[in-house]
């Protein structure tokens, strides 16, 4: 598996990132590589009012995505290595750069952007159009599950 480029996922902690990272386990079982399970956080020394350290806000992203991870592959009958990566900085920026060895890179839509993609600009949108990757982005809803039929494929 480690010659195969792996399928990388951003991960934000929303049901439709949650959806994604299901989405990108799949696809990473049926192409047989592994996933790369990306958070990205940003440092806000008065976030909520109250201070908050560097390395507090480092430890809570890390926390998340060992959480999400943990649950996304829980109850599988299989699944493939996941790395966890936290990054600080852009989203979209730390998503494209962790996908640059990548096969593909897995992004949730959200709903109600319609304002933030006039106004700040869509996380996914901008994966699109800066991706070197292909760039897969998962609409609100969508679900996969693994058939028997890929299963197969990927022990071929």
């Amino acid at each position: 598996m480690d010659e195969r480029k792996p399928v990388v996922v951003g991960v934000d902690g929303s049901e439709a990132a949650r959806h994604a990272l299901e989405w990108a386990l799949d696809e990473a079982l049926i192409r047989g590589c592994a996933v790369r399970a990306v958070r990205v956080w940003s440092f806000e020394p008065m976030s909520d009012w109250a201070p908050t350290t560097l390395q507090e806000t480092r430890d809570n992203a890390e926390r998340a995505l060992d959480d999400a991870v943990r649950t996304a592959v829980a109850g599988r009958p299989s699944a493939p290595p996941v790395e966890q990566v936290t990054a600080e900085g852009d989203p979209a920026g730390a998503l494209v750069r962790a996908a640059s060895d990548a096969a593909l890179l897995v992004v949730a839509g959200h709903r109600g952007e319609r304002f933030r993609k006039v106004v700040l600009g869509s996380v996914s949108s901008a994966c699109v159009r800066r991706s070197h990757v292909p760039v897969v982005v998962l609409p609100p809803g969508i679900e996969r599950v693994a058939t028997e039929d890929d299963e197969e494929r990927a022990r071929a």
